[in-house]
This record gives C-alpha cells, structure tokens and sequence, in this order.
C-alpha cells in the first residue's frame, strides 16, 4: 500500500448499524484491530471476487473522476434504461 486515502460514501443507517454489529461481534476473532481496517478488508475482498469473477482475476485500470459519476450523471451503468430486465417501478 502505498498511502491512505479517505473515501466518502453514503450507507443506509440499516447497512452502516450492520456492518457496525458485525465488526463487534467479530473483532475477538478476525485480524482488524479498527472498524476502518474492517470495513477497508471488506471493500478489498469484495473488490478481489469481483476482479476474478469479471475481470480474470486481474485489477481494472484505475478509473478517472469523471469515470465515477452515478447513472443519473451519465445514463449508463447496470441499472439504465433500456437494459435487459429492466423493471418499470412507477
């Protein structure tokens, strides 16, 4: 690793007191000694699976900011119009 840096993201109170829970409940046992370092393994494990299941086990480049806009921002991505078995929620 070569520095940290902060992320900002938005969780709902539900997923943030989950995820809090699991951390207490876990940290006995597992290896993370703050719920950064938790949260932080987790974000890496998941982001691992993804690399192998979609990307031959290899990290994608890292992406410009302007790569990172949501789907209202830019009308693409998993959930935009138009896509297979999308579902009208009106």
């Amino acid at each position: 690793m070569t520095g940290k840096k902060r992320m900002a993201f938005d969780i709902s109170e539900a997923d943030a007191d989950r995820i809090r829970a699991a951390y207490v409940g876990t940290r006995a046992i597992l290896p993370p000694a703050t719920l950064s370092e938790f949260i932080t393994d987790l974000l890496v494990e998941a982001t691992e699976r993804l690399e192998a299941e979609h990307n031959d086990r290899r990290p994608w480049r890292t992406p410009s900011r302007s790569e990172l806009k949501s789907l209202s921002q830019t009308g693409v991505g998993r959930n935009a119009p138009g896509r297979p078995g999308e579902q009208d929620q009106q």
